[in-house]
């Protein structure tokens, strides 16, 4: 591919190549002008090789069922078509602004604040709550995969990119190859079954790097991978390391020394040098720039100079949550690992442990940094309703849902009603609105949605 050279879809729409964004291992990212138009896209080109070309058809397949989901509101990329040019397969998307990667990089790695922290959590959460829905895992979070899409007016709204190692559940297979080393979960380290968790621990790792302006377990190698993560976390439970297909290539089993005649098992790591004897190419080394006996130290760095003592306490309180959060990220077992919907419920999210000091500059940053994530409605709801936006947001208020003129749903408060069903479904959905202040959420899961449709005469 050279600049300047035209590239035609079969559609009709024709692109020059402007400048070279970026390559890997699957082929190279250029920024492109589609002519006849003012709109500048980015087209991903994938190898001819053959394996690059069966991970493209997935890649497409995966966008595919995305393109019927509101883009915008879940936080995706949008992809806009796909075709072949010189046996290349072509994907065009969006043209965004800048991956956290190199944000980080241009600002010499400075460790971002909280409040700036919080809403690129939100948004990715968002759309891994969608992701989860639709049964598909990403299995690539990282900084470089998560773009800055308007710096300038929407700081740190962001969306979720690269879907090229996507899969659905039902087609995850133990032992592959799966996410950049240093977002890794233990599961797939360790050659144990998998699911969409995977992903919550990429993104508790790169809310950590965020934070602390270096990643959180920048391994070398797998072996370091877990070594690091025992360091910090302590060992994955017996029963994960029981049914693990590569346990002995890190773990050594040990028998307790105890009388009797069965003596119980137990496991420890391996040395390094009881590693490196084994055969590996690849040294051990030590990389990090922050070691951790507990992931709670993590509140300690990075401290701020807040003079004001309001100011200090809600920065405190604030790393109290984030860690917390954290953590419940990055739990061992995927069995117990937080979901998007925890996630998104969380008070670091919704700032709920902050309300006490609603006056503070601390908490009205935050809930500015907050207004990106805040998705308004793009089209005209259904003239036949009105969305009641004189409520209190304390106030729970009774909900239809409705479609919009594009086909999306849309929550909206009836005026003079003043209760939701009771319902553990409507509670999740007041809990929802009474912490986040907005005027129209979105489907959380397909039982709500059967619920709403079920009382809608009752509700009108």
């Amino acid at each position: 591919m050279i600049k300047n050279e035209v590239l035609v879809s079969p559609y009709g729409n024709q692109y020059e190549v402007l400048e070279f964004l970026g390559k890997g291992t699957f082929g190279q990212v250029v920024k492109a002008w589609k002519k006849g138009t003012s709109e500048i896209v980015a087209i991903k080109i994938l190898k001819k090789h053959p394996s690059y070309a069966r991970q493209g058809q997935i890649e497409v397949s995966i966008l595919s069922r995305l393109s019927n989901e509101n883009a915008e509101e879940f936080n995706f990329v949008r992809a806009f078509e796909c075709f072949q040019h010189k046996h290349h397969t072509c994907l065009v998307f969006e043209m965004l602004e800048q991956n956290l990667y190199d944000f980080l990089k241009q600002n010499k790695f400075t460790p971002l604040p909280l409040n700036s922290i919080r809403p690129i959590v939100q948004q990715v959460l968002t759309a891994l709550l969608k992701l989860k829905s639709l049964g598909l895992i990403h299995a690539d979070l990282k900084p470089e995969n998560i773009m800055l899409v308007d710096p300038t007016n929407q700081p740190f709204r962001v969306k979720v990119i690269d879907f090229g190692s996507a899969s659905h559940r039902s087609k995850a297979v133990t032992n592959t190859y799966l996410q950049s080393r240093y977002y890794r979960a233990p599961e797939i380290i360790l050659g144990l079954p998998f699911r969409e968790a995977i992903d919550m621990w990429s993104l508790g790792c790169v809310i950590a790097e965020l934070f602390l302006g270096w990643p959180l377990y920048p391994g070398s190698s797998e072996y370091d991978q877990i070594r690091f993560i025992v360091q910090t976390q302590g060992l994955p439970p017996t029963e994960m390391l029981e049914k693990a297909a590569k346990l002995h290539r890190f773990f050594k089993e040990m028998k307790a020394d105890m009388s009797g005649p069965v003596q119980p098992t137990y496991y420890r790591m391996k040395t390094i040098e009881e590693y490196e004897a084994s055969g590996v190419h690849v040294k051990s080394k030590e990389t990090r720039k922050y070691i951790f006996t507990f992931l709670d130290d993590i509140s300690r760095v990075c401290y701020g100079f807040e003079s004001d003592p309001i100011e200090q306490i809600c920065d405190r309180l604030d790393r109290q949550e984030f860690v917390d959060i954290l953590k419940k990220m990055l739990v061992l077992n995927q069995d117990f690992r937080l979901t998007p919907l925890e996630g998104l419920e969380h008070k670091f999210v919704t700032m709920s442990h902050l309300h006490a000091y609603v006056n503070t500059n601390y908490f009205r940053t935050g809930m500015k940094r907050m207004e990106v994530c805040v998705r308004r409605p793009t089209a005209v709801v259904n003239s036949s309703s009105q969305i009641f936006r004189g409520a209190d947001p304390s106030t729970p208020i009774a909900q239809s849902m409705l479609n919009d003129e594009c086909g999306r749903k849309h929550y909206c408060f009836l005026p003079g009603k003043n209760h939701l069903f009771s319902s553990p479904n409507n509670n999740r959905v007041t809990k929802r609105f009474n912490s986040a202040s907005l005027f129209r959420i979105s489907v959380i899961d397909a039982d709500l949605e059967i619920l709403l449709q079920k009382h809608m005469t009752a509700l009108q």
